[in-house]
């Protein structure tokens, strides 16, 4: 049971990921709303750092061996999709991501502020799902701009 500062995990997450959406008071307030192991002395909150990485990580590492996930908001989500896509693969909508968050479990996503915080290494599978079915968005947006196909054609 090791005690770390919120700015000592958020220097973490940003060591690990330098896109990382996670600030010093997004840590504060996902360990004092989700039963983190915590203690408050004067003004600092002392966290205990496994408990924190086992709510947050979605991978069975043991102890002190940790890899911190990718966590983004919905936008930087599908922009980050978009951006490293395969040939062949379809763009993904933000509205997309935020109807199939509504109703999935399995997807750590914490609302802060007006954003959704999302951890996009479990977000990325169901991505690779979505991206094989035809999306209403952008068929619609490829239709205005007279693309018949809203997928670009594989490399044979």
């Amino acid at each position: 049971m090791k005690y770390l500062t919120s700015g000592d995990i958020h220097r973490m997450f940003k060591q690990e990921d330098e896109g990382t959406i996670i600030r010093r008071n997004n840590v504060r307030r996902i360990a004092l709303e989700n039963g983190i192991k915590h203690t408050l002395t004067q003004n600092i909150i002392l966290i205990d750092s496994k408990d924190f990485f086992d709510k947050v990580n979605p991978y069975n590492l043991k102890e002190h061996e940790y890899k911190i996930p990718k966590l983004r908001c919905i936008k930087d989500c599908a922009r980050e999709w978009n951006k490293h896509r395969k040939t062949g693969d379809r763009f993904i909508h933000a509205d997309e991501i935020r109807n199939f968050l509504k109703t999935d479990t399995t997807v750590f996503k914490y609302k802060f502020g007006n954003k959704w915080i999302v951890n996009y290494d479990q977000l990325l599978p169901h991505l690779k799902k979505m991206n094989r079915r035809e999306s209403k968005l952008w068929k619609a947006y490829m239709a205005r701009i007279g693309i018949k196909k809203s997928v670009t054609p594989r490399k044979k």
